[in-house]
């Protein structure tokens, strides 16, 4: 594999290319993780947030990356984190589920989805420095609907979440 040469860098990211082909990629990470979360009462866990990438709201998993703010902070540690700050619920146990690529064609950065189980809320949630996130607890027998409904108003929905789905029609 050919050698990567940084051809421009921000304050957060790099583009390199390989071989003539560009890519981006974080200063300070690689590795994302999505927490796939329902409650009790089988309500999925999701969040909204504005994303200025796509100008627009999107609906996502609680999710991090990883060794941001700790670069000693393996994956679990930060599915946990990230539910926590993200949602207001704390979990028991995660389990690791699958790991791959976000967007290999544009990123080097991949995704780590988690299971979280044994939840209980421990505060409103919401996010840090700024992130303004909505937390949403959507009956897992409704959350098609839901999320169709969300993107005839203008929210985008992340295909990560229709991944993680999979793995909620899997457990039941």
């Amino acid at each position: 594999m050919a050698d990567k040469k940084i051809i421009f860098e921000g304050k957060k990211i790099f583009v390199a290319t390989r071989d003539g082909w560009e890519f981006v990629e974080r200063k300070n990470a690689r590795e994302a993780v999505a927490v796939i979360a329902k409650t009790e009462d089988g309500k999925v866990i999701l969040t909204e947030q504005y994303r200025r990438p796509v100008d627009a709201r999107v609906i996502d998993w609680p999710a991090g990356l990883v060794g941001d703010e700790d670069e000693n902070a393996d994956a679990a540690t930060t599915a946990r984190k990230e539910l926590e700050e993200e949602t207001g619920w704390m979990c028991r146990d995660v389990e690791f589920l699958v790991q791959g690529p976000t967007s290999p064609g544009i990123t080097s950065e991949t995704v780590s989805f988690y299971r979280a189980t044994g939840l209980r809320r421990v505060g409103k949630g919401g996010g840090v420095g700024g992130e303004s996130i909505d937390v949403h607890e959507v009956p897992l027998r409704d959350v098609r609907a839901w999320l169709e409904r969300k993107q005839r108003e203008g929210t985008l929905v992340d295909l990560k979440i229709w991944a993680g789905l999979y793995f909620h029609v899997q457990s039941t």
